[in-house]
């Protein structure tokens, strides 16, 4: 009895070469993509989420920031203001006003557990972490920074590290579309070079993604803007990033 053998097909080769791209090629893609950013204005949907607890909510949002940690954000269920968030770059307020409270501290800080409800984990949302996902900043090597390339097939990658004696823990580091030099995802480390922030952007429109999820993953917090309209540069009046307390309102201070 004869054995049928099967017929190996060759693997097909790629029909176009893949993109090539020097670490100051990307680099001047990635740092030019941010310095075109100056300010923004979206409005769409979030979804919070304590992936730890099991809580997420979803609100309808409306916001505006500016370099320098600048934000406006009002977030609203059933025309509803369920949360109202101001950053001047220096501080934040946080205000839920169902609770009647506002959490109030330095710029890089968020509130505290208790600004969310038992369904909804509001303090998921930093305002640091979000002026910097809608602008990111430039990688911007400095002399004493080193900076390290790599690729595959879908993306380049670019390391920034502050080095000492040729040695040094990862500040950051940021994905590039291989095909189209844009941002995918972008990291963030501590000093001791643990990931202390993430960003993944997609479904891009016009060169801007209007799909932006930020997490902490050491927190299991997540946050997620899916944009409907996205307005970019547009002038913005100082007085929208002055807190707006009302008088019964109570205010705690987050340290």
């Amino acid at each position: 009895m004869a054995c049928a053998r099967a017929r190996v097909t060759p693997p097909q080769a790629r029909a176009t070469p893949l993109r090539s791209a020097t670490v100051d090629e990307v680099l001047a893609a990635y740092d030019g993509y941010c310095r075109k950013l100056e300010t923004l204005s979206a409005s769409g949907d979030l979804d919070v989420r304590d992936v730890r607890a099991g809580k997420a909510h979803s609100l309808g949002v409306r916001l505006v920031a500016t370099r320098g940690g600048r934000l406006y954000l009002k977030g609203s269920v059933a025309v509803i203001t369920a949360l109202e968030v101001v950053a001047d770059g220096a501080r934040f307020w946080f205000q839920v006003p169902s609770k009647k409270t506002v959490w109030t501290g330095a710029a890089g800080a968020g509130a505290s557990r208790e600004a969310g409800t038992e369904q909804a984990p509001y303090y998921a949302l930093r305002p640091a972490d979000v002026t910097s996902a809608l602008l990111p900043e430039p990688l911007a090597p400095g002399p004493e920074d080193g900076l390290v390339l790599e690729a595959d097939a879908q993306t380049f990658s670019l390391t920034l590290a502050h080095l000492s004696s040729g040695r040094g823990a990862a500040r950051r580091r940021v994905w590039l579309s291989r095909e189209t030099l844009l941002p995918i995802r972008t990291r963030s480390f501590d000093g001791q070079g643990d990931v202390q922030s993430e960003v993944t952007v997609g479904a891009w429109q016009d060169g801007l993604p209007r799909w932006i999820q930020l997490s902490r993953p050491a927190d299991g917090y997540q946050a997620s803007f899916r944009l409907s309209k996205v307005e970019l540069n547009v002038a913005v009046p100082e007085r929208a990033f002055a807190p707006r307390t009302p008088e019964d309102y109570k205010v705690v201070e987050v340290r």
